[in-house]
């Protein structure tokens, strides 16, 4: 086989590979320090678990949000892969996350070459490579990691259809099919969906719609079987949810907060300000959410001006040929997402915008390919490109993780050095932090201990025989945030006394903001 040597390659190609390079360096960085296992990551390994320890294989995935609807199992399924390569290792989930935000970054080139240009494909895939937001999401991997890349393959195969290439509606059903098994904010294309299914209705052959329509009912079915075995609680929960009578206690939000998180997407996207604390900024800690860095009203507004050229680019640049219909779908998509945030009222967060990243990074990438065929523009173009590079690798080289996985891996390898194999509790102190993972982990690394303080969360997902007795030790992680407000820090440092009184400390070690206690009952 003849050897592919640099030389040889044509200038795009070199160009693509360094925005490759780019998007490796950026969702690779410190992968192990920044790696996001929190509560959310942990339930799915413990399902993924089950299924391959043959415990149990579930016709459901998670909870969407506590609407009590509960998505698909099909990525728990996908994510077994990993799980064994890896032996369950959690930096398995790692590795995969980041590989996939790589992958998309080759995708949203490919894609935009054949819906605009090559210029505007190389562009728009180094927004995404670099864009710090974008590769802080691409590290975790959970339900809503597969949220841009199907986001973007919906986009392309509606566009394919349009131009009545009938046999991508059964790639659109497979991949419309996984969204209910990945998030439900990718239910904003039905609409589309539906327009050019109504469209393209008489030109399509019975037999694809036939085949797509089985296709996407093969991929519903774990659902189906849930719904006919459980008395349809699925079914149940969308009416409680359009009529306004869920009983699940889900928070509510104001109109100015959605549109806050929605404005400040767009100019986060743009560039996150130095020295962010990654375990604050998905915002899901509502003690630390005045920690998580908000873009800067500048930026913001800078993120509007490329939205308003692009638009304005329509009437000279896109208003007939191929080029109309991908510049409506994608406009299309940021107006249902507008009208998503001012009428869904329950809390809402950055990642429900996940399928808006790519999008945003193509905008901005076919607006700046327009600007470089004007006078001056590759100047233009050269200070724009220059700016958001260095920017965000400000960002990349100043930002930490409070409560980083190494420091993880130390506490569970000071704590093995005394448990040995021996009965074990597992305790922890602290508000957001107890929920970083650590009942997966311990049991990884420790096993399983006899009881632990994540047992009613995750009790339910064990399907091993109680063991009864009494532990020899109990570990206790005080993970009380200094940033949290006075009430709840007097809360934990109470709790964290009686542990101390009622307990006889055998060896405690202090890791910054992480101190672990090795505790036994006194004699």
């Amino acid at each position: 086989m003849a050897r592919i040597k640099i030389g040889n390659l044509k200038p795009v190609s070199l160009v693509l590979l360094v925005i490759l390079f780019l998007s490796f360096f950026f969702r690779f960085y410190h992968l192990v320090d920044w790696f996001s296992f929190g509560m959310d990551q942990e339930y799915e390994a413990f399902l993924v678990r089950n299924i391959i320890t043959g415990k149990h294989f579930p016709l459901i995935g998670v909870n969407a949000g506590g609407t009590g609807i509960y998505l698909g199992p099909l990525f728990i399924y996908l994510a077994a892969l990993p799980y064994l390569i890896f032996r369950g290792n959690p930096l398995g989930w790692a590795f995969t996350a980041s590989f996939m935000g790589v992958i998309t970054t080759w995708l949203i080139y490919y894609i935009v070459d054949k819906l605009f240009n090559q210029k505007a494909a190389l562009f728009s895939s180094f927004f995404y490579a670099v864009s710090f937001l974008a590769s802080f999401y691409d590290r975790s991997f959970w339900n809503p990691s597969l949220v841009p890349l199907l986001s973007l393959l919906i986009i392309y195969f509606l566009y394919q259809i349009n131009l009545n290439r009938q046999h991508y509606l059964i790639y659109l059903a497979v991949i419309f099919g996984l969204a209910f098994h990945t998030h439900l904010s990718l239910l904003i294309y039905t609409p589309l969906i539906i327009y050019v299914l109504y469209r393209k209705f008489k030109s399509i052959k019975k037999r694809i719609l036939l085949y797509s329509l089985i296709i996407f009912l093969i991929l519903q079915l774990p659902l189906i079987i849930f719904e006919l075995r459980h008395n349809f609680p699925n079914s149940s929960a969308v009416i409680n949810l359009v009529t306004g009578r869920t009983v699940f206690q889900t928070d509510q939000s104001k109109l100015p907060e959605r549109i806050k998180v929605l404005t400040n997407f767009f100019g986060r996207f743009i560039f996150i300000p130095p020295f962010p604390d990654l375990f604050a900024e998905k915002g899901l800690c509502k003690d630390l959410t005045w920690v998580k860095k908000n873009a800067y009203p500048e930026i913001v507004g800078l993120s509007f001006l490329g939205l308003l050229y692009f638009l304005i680019s329509y009437k000279s640049h896109f208003r007939v040929g191929r080029k109309k219909f991908p510049f409506l779908l994608i406009i299309s998509v940021f107006l249902l997402t507008i009208i998503s945030v001012l009428f869904y009222p329950r809390s809402f967060h950055e990642y429900y915008l996940l399928s808006l990243f790519p999008l945003l990074a193509i905008i901005l990438g076919v607006s700046v390919g327009i600007i470089w065929q004007k006078e001056h523009g590759q100047l233009i173009v050269s200070f724009i490109i220059s700016l958001f590079f260095t920017l965000n690798l400000i960002t990349l080289f100043t930002a930490q993780n409070s409560f980083n996985y190494n420091r993880k891996l130390a506490v569970l390898d000071f704590a093995r050095q005394y448990i040995r194999g021996e009965n074990y509790n597992l305790e922890a102190l602290g508000d957001c932090p107890r929920f970083a993972g650590w009942g997966y982990l311990f049991e990884y690394y420790l096993g399983k201990p006899l009881h632990s303080y994540l047992d009613s969360y995750f009790g339910w997902l064990n399907y091993d025989q109680a063991v009864s007795g009494q532990p020899h030790s109990i570990v206790l992680l005080s993970m009380i945030d200094s940033r949290s407000n006075s009430d709840t820090i007097a809360k934990w440092q109470e709790d964290k006394l009686r542990f101390l009184m009622e307990f006889r400390v055998r060896a405690a070690k202090l890791w910054d903001n992480i101190h672990v206690y090795i505790l036994s009952v006194k004699k």
